[in-house]
């Protein structure tokens, strides 16, 4: 017997996908500065953690390493991450941002904070604080 879900549940559920769909389809402001989103959240994954291996990488985006190590190809040869020796294992690749990929990143997050602040505009400042409570609220569900 399946479990009935609350129609207010499914219609937020609903309303979630919509809007993310529309975010990720204006996500497109990247292309100009030559990123994918998940390019552009792998550069946010690399900045947060200074020097990352793929594996790590790997883990924190749900997919294989093979994945990430093409994505960082592609990066590389914009010259966005570099790979650099660990100190301490020889054998280990370490995958730091360039200066040119940390200007990227920034000019990125700025280009999304924009289109976020867009769709959020409709928002009252009052919504907008309950909306973040909530987002906070399911966040920490999650850790």
């Amino acid at each position: 017997m399946t479990q009935q879900i609350d129609p207010l549940v499914e219609e937020i559920g609903m309303s979630m996908w919509r809007v993310q769909r529309k975010i990720i389809s204006q996500m497109s402001l990247h292309k100009e500065i030559g990123l994918t989103v998940p390019q552009f959240g792998l550069l946010h994954m690399i900045a947060q953690e200074k020097k990352s291996r793929v594996v790590q990488l790997a883990e924190k985006m749900e997919v294989k390493s093979s994945a990430v190590t093409v994505m960082l190809d592609r990066l590389e040869m914009l010259n966005l991450i570099a790979r650099v020796q660990d100190e301490n294992d020889r054998r280990a690749v370490a995958v730091t941002l360039t200066d040119k990929g940390e200007g990227v990143l920034k000019e990125a997050q700025y280009r999304s904070n924009l289109l976020i602040s867009d769709c959020l505009s409709i928002l009252e400042p009052e919504e907008l604080q309950f909306f973040a409570k909530c987002f906070r609220m399911l966040e920490k569900q999650e850790r």
